[in-house]
């Protein structure tokens, strides 16, 4: 009964809707295909903490182009105008997609911002933990090692699961 029951889990996150920068909208599962690993990481423009990590995202988009790397914003209060007009501002190349209603965050269990997730190349998650280990994590799964967990503590602001979509629907 468990596994019937993590099959639809699993069903039900790859099915979950994120809204892109241009008004796309992309499930997990077609994320997740074309054959290379996906990172998805919790930011917010307005979060201290994320600030400090886009940095580091950025270098790790550039070390490793064969991933395909996005910035996760499933924060209330953002919306794509806003988003556009802070990339702009700092001169930031970051893609960003945003969770609605924090569907996805919810069904996975992240509940802070710079929460990273990476899905290798066959869609299956091998990592789930905060921005300090990502590095280690992505060199690791470059080398088809073991990727292995998260040692420090999350750190980032709440997510606050206030659904915003309304302000998605024009980009």
């Amino acid at each position: 009964m468990k596994w019937i029951l993590w099959g639809l889990l699993c069903m039900s996150v790859a099915a979950q809707t994120l809204v892109g920068l241009d008004g796309s909208r992309p499930t997990l599962a077609q994320l997740r295909r074309g054959g290379s690993p996906l990172v998805l990481v919790t930011w917010c423009s307005h979060c201290v903490c994320c600030r400090s990590g886009e940095q580091t995202l950025l270098s790790l988009k550039q070390k490793y182009p064969q991933m395909r790397m996005w910035a996760l914003d499933a924060q209330w209060g953002d919306d794509a105008a806003q988003v556009k007009s802070y990339l702009s501002r700092h001169q930031l190349n970051l893609p960003v997609l945003f969770d609605p209603g924090a569907g996805l965050c919810r069904m996975l269990g992240v509940r802070t911002s710079t929460t990273a997730l990476v899905w290798d190349d066959r869609g299956e998650m091998r990592y789930f933990g905060n921005l300090a280990g990502l590095a280690r994590a992505l060199k690791q799964l470059s080398l088809a090692q073991t990727v292995t967990p998260a040692t420090t503590a999350q750190q980032g602001c709440p997510i606050l699961f206030i659904d915003h979509s309304q302000k998605l629907d024009h980009p």
